[in-house]
């Protein structure tokens, strides 16, 4: 199976102006998320029933104002505080996407598997595509940054003496596996049914150690499968650019464009097409 890319190319001007700035966020919610973790937050629930802590919300707040002040007419759509619309500029309009604390179920059990998603679309006429985005993790001090060109991981911010380039390992049997989900597909929380199990049966390993976790670590080589039947937009838009950008191939469960049908199913590439069959192939649909 071939999978289209659901980026669009990042020019060599966009990635030396908007890549210092991508660095400039993260270093700005680290520094809010860093401050509560560990402190016995006080956690409310949303409207749908999932957590959030002022960690989520401080994050979000001051890098959506950072991105006014530096680029006020970028478009803005975070989780916590949703749509500021862009303008067009010269024909082309800029989006950031937010999602400060990917994993808050995680964050305010103490895991360290959280993380913070934060990509760039650009509009050019046929609609926003991401082109650059980052997966890092405050607690452990590691981001990456990601567009078509490739994907490099850092450590702390970039000086210290781990900085390299990320690639998907080599998996072309489904036997030899690792498949990471975020919960499992019985829980209350994760949508899914029986043809996950059959998923689950046919791979070597299977952990549930997810949200954005799980994209990591297929895209630095230590998973080869990473699912997650139901997200959000701002879950995908900067799993995307890491991702493709490190070899790995990311579509909704269906095999489509995952922006469009919010789900994920990301590999290492060579066995996308076979999991993606399994995901649909006829059988017990239901629970269990």
């Amino acid at each position: 199976m071939t999978a289209n890319s659901y980026c669009a190319p990042a020019t060599p001007a966009e990635l030396e102006r908007f890549t210092p700035f991508l660095f400039e966020l993260l270093d700005a919610s680290f520094a809010e998320i860093s401050a509560r973790f560990l402190r016995g937050i006080k956690v409310d629930d949303k409207d749908n029933g999932t957590p959030v802590t002022q960690a989520d919300k401080q994050a979000e707040a001051i890098m959506r104002q950072m991105i006014d002040e530096r680029f006020p007419e970028h478009g803005i759509f975070g989780e916590e505080f949703g749509i500021k619309e862009s303008q067009e500029v010269d024909g082309v309009r800029y989006r950031w996407i937010l999602d400060p604390i990917d994993g808050t179920r995680s964050f305010i059990t103490n895991s360290f598997l959280f993380g913070t998603l934060i990509a760039l679309e650009r509009d050019d006429g046929a609609g926003f595509r991401p082109i650059l985005s980052s997966v890092s993790h405050p607690a452990a001090r590691v981001r990456t940054v990601g567009s078509l060109s490739g994907t490099t991981l850092y450590y702390d911010n970039g000086t210290a003496p781990l900085v390299r380039p990320l690639h998907v390992r080599n998996c072309t049997q489904l036997s030899e596996a690792t498949l990471l989900a975020t919960s499992h597909w019985t829980t209350g929380e994760q949508k899914g049914d029986k043809r996950i199990q059959k998923l689950i049966d046919a791979v070597k390993l299977y952990r549930t150690f997810g949200d954005c976790f799980g994209y990591f670590a297929v895209a630095s080589g230590g998973a080869d499968i990473m699912i997650d039947p139901d997200l959000s937009y701002w879950d995908i838009a900067a799993l995307l650019p890491v991702v493709e950008g490190a070899g790995g191939t990311l579509t909704s469960v269906t095999g489509g464009n995952p922006l469009k049908d919010l789900s994920a199913v990301c590999t290492a590439g060579g066995i996308h097409g076979e999991v993606i069959a399994l995901l649909n192939s006829g059988g017990d649909q239901t629970g269990s």
